[in-house]
């Protein structure tokens, strides 16, 4: 099976890797598909879960108007898709966005202005508005299954996460961004976020991306690491030993995929065959 998974995932353009995913998950044949929350769902469905979507159960949560308006005129294949206004949180009190000039920049935190403004293209954490909106927590969501969640709040990522201790219990991974330095005022960074989902068994796997900005522009990925895009996993050597409901291990082993994290999958197997 990992020889299987290894060939099928090396060396394909983006059209036959598609392909190839797709295949590789139809053999798992999961029950009613994989959930993922989406919390900040501004731009659209993060590439490689939209390679598989067709097998996704989509909750995208996003209370900025103007992204929203963009999300629902877009098209998708997924098996559902469902899109919430709702500001997600550690609470269900309403909470006030800070509503920036790039939508993609608006959070429940000001803007860090003695920071961001050291950096080019500052003025798109301009703030042009605020609005006091509803919020939910991640426990509140009625949603059957909360396999993976992936958080882009601008700062609020730790906020929701608190908001969700008992899904954090279920659930399998996140992809979270994270901030090194304070782009905005007073907001957790990326080590108290892994110090607190550590508390609920989730290891730090790797950085998908990282953002470096230049004091002169902040798109060349060059420059001071300011944040970036983490993922987080439940190790196998926990799923083998506390998940025995076989349809949540293919849907880890499907998450293992999507992220590429073949020997996630190698160490499950060999864990599970040591089991019996």
């Amino acid at each position: 099976m990992i020889k299987l998974i290894y060939r099928f995932l090396i060396g394909f353009s983006e059209a036959r890797y598609r392909k190839k995913i797709n295949c590789l998950i139809s053999l798992l044949n999961i029950k009613n598909g994989i959930s993922l929350i989406d919390i900040g769902a501004a731009g659209q469905i993060i590439p490689r879960w939209e390679r598989v979507e067709k097998f996704i159960n989509y909750y995208g949560f996003e209370p900025d108007e103007r992204s929203r308006k963009k999300l629902l005129s877009q098209k998708n294949n997924c098996r559902g898709y469902y899109l919430n206004e709702k500001i997600v949180s550690n609470n269900t009190q309403k909470k006030i966005i800070h509503l920036c000039k790039a939508p993609m920049t608006s959070s429940i935190y000001p803007p860090n202005r003695d920071y961001v403004d050291l950096f080019a293209d500052a003025d798109r954490f301009d703030i042009i508005s605020e609005q006091l909106l509803d919020s939910t927590t991640i426990d509140k969501i009625e949603i059957p299954k909360k396999d993976f969640i992936k958080l882009d709040i601008q700062g609020g990522e730790l906020e929701a996460l608190k908001g969700g201790k008992n899904t954090l219990k279920k659930c399998l991974g996140l992809e979270v961004e994270v901030e090194f330095l304070p782009i905005y005022k007073e907001q957790p960074l990326y080590s108290d976020v892994t110090k607190f989902l550590k508390e609920y068994d989730f290891e730090f796997i790797d950085f998908l991306r990282i953002c470096r900005w230049e004091r002169d522009n902040i798109y060349t990925n060059l420059g001071q690491a300011s944040w970036g895009d983490a993922l987080y996993l439940k190790t196998p050597e926990f799923i083998a030993k506390h998940i025995t409901d076989t349809d949540l291990i293919k849907r880890y082993i499907a998450i293992c995929i999507i992220y590429n994290k073949v020997d996630l999958v190698k160490c499950l197997v060999e864990k599970l065959k040591n089991k019996k």
